[in-house]
């Protein structure tokens, strides 16, 4: 009786709404992968869809295992996992892993080929969160982002290497996120930031940038005098944000050729319809054509013509927008939300910061993906390769979606534990 009781407590801490909100949400992500690939995968334990299948499956495993790690554990073996995780960025960013599109991103064991940055944003994040949550920075003492910026930086460069800009700005939101847990106000972020936006609005590919810049500065200038900053600090961040303004042709022309032409066919797809604007264009008329209700599953000429490129993966909202109109995207964006919220939940139950630190960058990756690959495909930002969680086909990201899972369930399951013993 005495174990029955303590199974049925300990279930109880579990987010069963969570977990049905991430069951869901895959199933619809085979569904769409099916409808994209049936007409060209006729046997099915070869076909995409059917590989999905196996990876959540396999997904599900790891995550439950992952679920009943201590805490203590994670924080002792954060760093060891993380150097890992470098080495083999290390091994792909220098010509040891297998290339693909003019990327060199996955290790090839025979039976199976995984791309180790994707795995590097948990290792990463468990690094970042166990040195954030027993040290706080402060914007105006630079000493305190001295190992910030090292754990962010190797993996960083490291898979900007690849290249695969993408990922790299993964990390760097969830770096964000993490020192304003540690400790930084919005206002303090807008300013590191700052000179980054300098260099992207003062471009002059950009329309109206020489205005966007200037008020720009005039944003920084005010913030600047709000926060009442020591007049050193307001001289170091007005020179920044105008040496990296005129830095910005510099920057441009090291991107590389590919990065270059989805900025600009972000800015005009029409400049290039057959090219590098191609995907932007079929898939809004994809979404477009969808309409309210949509066209049907399996139904739609851009997806069962094959005239939308990458379907399975990078453009899957695209899919589910043609085949199941506004109200579908509607439904799934309400799903995410959904999932976001209670995931955030987890950080109301307990009081230990290395716990809210992994709980707000776990879901500031899941946030940055369906931000950027949602926006992507509606033409408001430029085609990246960022795929959307449970939706696109991958067995590298779906594996990485299910052990950010795993640690969600494991914050909670364990915060609850946690928040007793404050108590």
């Amino acid at each position: 009786m005495r174990g029955s009781g303590r199974f049925l407590n300990n279930t109880m801490k579990i987010d069963w709404l969570f977990l049905a909100l991430v069951f869901v949400l895959t199933s619809i992500g085979i569904a769409l992968v099916y409808s994209a690939t049936v007409n060209t995968e006729p046997i099915w334990y070869t076909s995409r869809w059917f590989k999905q299948i196996i990876y959540f499956g396999g997904g599900c495993l790891l995550a439950a295992a992952l679920s009943f790690v201590r805490i203590d554990y994670w924080q002792r073996f954060a760093f060891p996992l993380y150097f890992l995780t470098i080495a083999a960025l290390a091994f792909v960013a220098f010509g040891g892993g297998d290339s693909a599109k003019g990327a060199g991103r996955w290790i090839d064991f025979g039976f199976l080929k995984i791309q180790p940055s994707e795995f590097a944003k948990i290792t990463f994040l468990l690094a970042m969160s166990k040195w954030l949550s027993v040290h706080r920075v402060n914007i105006l003492k630079p000493k305190t982002f001295a190992m910030p910026a090292l754990i962010f930086i190797v993996p960083f460069a490291l898979v900007l290497k690849q290249p695969d800009l993408s990922t790299a700005l993964v990390f760097t939101a969830v770096t964000l996120v993490g020192l304003y847990w540690a400790g930084l106000s919005l206002m303090d972020l807008f300013l590191i930031v700052s000179p980054v936006a300098s260099v992207i609005l003062s471009y002059p590919q950009i329309p109206y940038s020489q205005v966007l810049w200037g008020l720009l500065l005039c944003v920084v200038f005010l913030v600047l005098l709000f926060r009442k900053m020591p007049r050193k600090f307001v001289v170091l961040i007005l020179s920044l944000n105008i040496i990296c303004g005129y830095a910005s042709t510099m920057a441009w022309n090291s991107l590389e050729h590919h990065q270059r032409e989805r900025v600009m066919t972000f800015v005009d797809p029409m400049r290039d319809p057959k090219g590098a604007g191609y995907q932007v264009i079929q898939s809004e008329v994809a979404i477009g054509s969808g309409g309210i209700f949509g066209k049907g599953f399996g139904e739609g000429s851009q997806t069962n013509l094959a005239f939308l490129p990458e379907e399975h993966t990078d453009f899957i909202f695209s899919v589910l927008g043609e085949q199941f109109g506004f109200l579908g995207c509607v439904f799934v964006l309400f799903l995410y939300f959904m999932f976001l919220w209670r995931a955030m939940s987890i950080c109301r139950l307990h009081l230990d910061p290395f716990v809210n630190h992994v709980v707000s960058g776990a879901c500031t990756i899941f946030f940055f993906h369906m931000m950027v690959n949602i926006s992507m495909t509606l033409g408001l930002m430029p085609v990246t390769g960022l795929p959307l969680p449970f939706l696109s086909y991958g067995g590298s990201f779906m594996l990485t979606c299910m052990m950010l899972v795993g640690l969600l369930v494991n914050m909670r399951y364990q915060g609850s534990q946690l928040e007793s013993n404050y108590d």
